[in-house]
């Protein structure tokens, strides 16, 4: 009795389901009367509604700034205020050996801030097996001899 009461659940679960995604597929998306690329709202919007210049300049392209091509670059890093540039540039790159199982690199950054200013960064950083063995005054003496001395320093 059990079982053939939870097929009949089962049964009316699936119909249920199916019914769901069947109006689901049938939707079609509402018009739009702006004049702009109508897949940025609804990827399959010129499969319901006729095809216009946006649809046949090409692919949609995303309006994401990592993602899209564009005369700018591929769009890593740009933003209006920042005319062109790139968030960082690496000026400063050292490795050292140390006697245990590990090594300090330290990188010196040019950051710039949404303000448009720069920042100069220098991060030193221990990796290894036994990073843990460095001690932290060892890092302090690389970061002020190595270190611009107008740049922040982090340790990591």
């Amino acid at each position: 009795m059990k079982s053939i009461l939870k097929a009949i659940i089962a049964l009316i679960m699936g119909a249920g389901v199916y019914g769901f995604a069947q109006t689901a597929a049938a939707h079609q998306p509402d018009s739009c009367a702006i004049n702009h690329d109508h897949r940025s709202h609804n990827a399959s919007y010129y499969d319901y509604y006729p095809k216009d210049n946006y649809y046949r300049a090409g692919p949609y392209r995303s309006k994401s700034r990592g993602h899209h091509n564009s005369r700018y670059g591929n769009g890593r890093g740009y933003d209006r205020r920042q005319s062109h540039r790139a968030r960082s540039r690496v000026v400063n790159r050292e490795t050292y050996r140390t006697r245990w199982n590990a090594r300090i690199t330290l990188v010196e950054e040019v950051y710039w801030t949404r303000s448009g200013r720069r920042q100069l960064v220098c991060s030193v950083v221990v990796r290894g097996y036994d990073a843990h063995q460095v001690p932290h005054r060892r890092l302090k003496r690389i970061a002020h001899r190595d270190c611009s001395p107008r740049a922040r320093i982090q340790y990591l």
